[in-house]
């Protein structure tokens, strides 16, 4: 016989699936249905999106998104790197919690103008797996 103790720790130990929309969006090919994602994959996925959209392009939240796509007009300097790098921890805490950042690295290449965003991040829900995410801009 269970009593509630035991039914609470079996609904709450239970592992979460997380689905979202693949990115970039594509058709699946069968049925037209558009492509899914599951877990660190679709975290992923939400995380490209969430620093690539710039601050101000969501007008009812106007602090959704970073400054890394404007910053490729800016110098690189050490200042604007680590600016950066708070904005986009900040970003993430505010708008996907259920991320963590475990690593950040902004490698500036000074020659083509361009820099290269790695995180490291896992899932609240599941510390033990992470996935490595890289946007160069």
């Amino acid at each position: 016989i269970m009593n509630t103790n035991d039914l609470n720790y079996i609904t709450t130990n239970a592992k979460k699936r997380i689905l979202g929309v693949a990115f970039p969006m594509m058709n699946e090919g069968i049925g037209g249905y558009v492509a899914q994602n599951e877990n660190l994959r679709s975290l992923r996925d939400c995380v490209v999106q969430l620093i690539m959209t710039g601050r101000g392009a969501r007008v009812m939240r106007p602090d959704y998104g970073t400054d890394l796509r404007a910053s490729v007009f800016e110098p690189f300097t050490s200042e604007m790197i680590e600016v950066l790098r708070a904005q986009i921890i900040e970003t993430i805490a505010k708008y996907e919690p259920r991320v963590i950042v475990k690593r950040i690295a902004l490698n500036p290449d000074y020659e083509n103008h361009t820099l290269k965003v790695e995180l490291y991040i896992t899932s609240k829900d599941d510390l033990l797996n992470g996935e490595l995410v890289e946007v160069l801009v």
